[in-house]
C-alpha cells in the first residue's frame, strides 16, 4: 500500500503528531507541488482547518491537551488533500468522507481512485438492499454533477470517486448480515436494518409470510 501499512495501528498524539505522519506521505501520494490556491504542504494550521469543517471524522480519544487521532483520520486527511488539488468543493468532500470506509479510502489515497464508476440507474444489484446503495447512488450522482461543473471536459464520465462509495456500501451491508440456521435444512438471512416485530398483529403478519414462503420452496422442491 506504498508505505501506508506501517501507520495502520499507529495513533497520534495532538495535531503536530498528525500533520508531520501525513506531511511524510503526502508528496508520494500528491506529487504536484500546487494546483490553484491548494498546496501540497500539511501544517497543524491545516489538520485545524479541516477539522473545523468536519473533513476528517470524530478524534478516537484525548489525552490531557491533546486530542489522539488514529489510521482513518490520516486517511480521511491525505484523502481530503488530494481531492483539493482535484478542485473538490468541500461540500462534496465532506459528503463523500462519511460513506468511505477504510478500504475504499486507502484506494483513493493509495493510487488512482479505482475502477470507473457504474451509471447511477444500474448501480444497485437485484436482491440488495437500498438504504445505503441509494445514498452511494446520490453521491454519484452529485460527484458527477460536481465534476462536470469543475471540468466539463470529463463530464461524461462519473467520477470513480462515486464507485468506491457504493463498493463501501456494499461491504458495510455484507458485514450487517448475520445467517441464522433455524432447523436442518433451513436457515435465514438477518440484516442488521431488520426491525422485530412490535405487535402482535405484526408478528402474525411475519408468520403467515414465513410459513407461505417455506411452504411453496418445499413444494417447489417436490414438485
Amino acid at each position: 500500500m506504498n508505505g501506508l501499512e506501517s501507520y495502520r495501528r499507529r495513533e497520534f498524539r495532538g495535531v503536530e503528531e498528525l500533520a508531520s505522519a501525513a506531511s511524510t506521505l503526502v508528496e508520494r501520494f500528491s506529487p504536484e507541488p500546487m494546483r490553484g490556491n491548494v498546496r501540497l504542504g500539511i501544517t497543524e494550521r491545516t489538520v485545524r482547518h479541516y477539522l473545523s469543517e468536519d473533513l476528517l471524522g470524530a478524534p478516537t480519544g484525548q489525552a490531557g491537551t491533546s486530542l489522539i487521532f488514529n489510521y482513518g483520520n490520516l486517511l480521511r486527511l491525505l484523502a481530503v488533500k488530494k481531492l483539493l488539488a482535484e478542485h473538490w468543493s468541500v461540500i462534496k468532500i465532506k459528503e463523500f468522507m462519511t460513506a468511505l470506509d477504510i478500504t475504499a479510502l486507502e484506494q483513493l489515497v493509495s493510487g488512482p481512485h479505482g475502477p470507473a464508476a457504474p451509471s447511477a440507474r444500474g448501480s444497485q444489484k437485484r436482491g440488495e438492499p437500498g438504504e445505503l446503495y441509494g445514498r452511494a447512488s446520490g453521491l454519484l450522482r452529485a460527484g458527477d454533477t460536481e465534476a462536470a461543473s469543475r471540468n466539463p471536459d470529463r463530464a461524461a464520465q462519473p467520477p470513480p470517486l462515486a464507485s468506491l462509495a457504493v463498493e463501501s456500501a456494499r461491504r458495510a451491508e455484507r458485514s450487517s448480515l448475520e445467517w441464522i440456521e433455524l432447523a436442518p435444512g433451513l436457515e435465514i438471512k438477518v440484516r442488521g436494518s431488520f426491525r422485530p416485530p412490535r405487535t402482535q398483529e405484526e408478528s402474525a403478519r411475519l408468520t403467515a409470510r414465513f410459513l407461505s414462503v417455506v411452504n411453496r420452496a418445499k413444494m417447489k422442491d417436490e414438485g
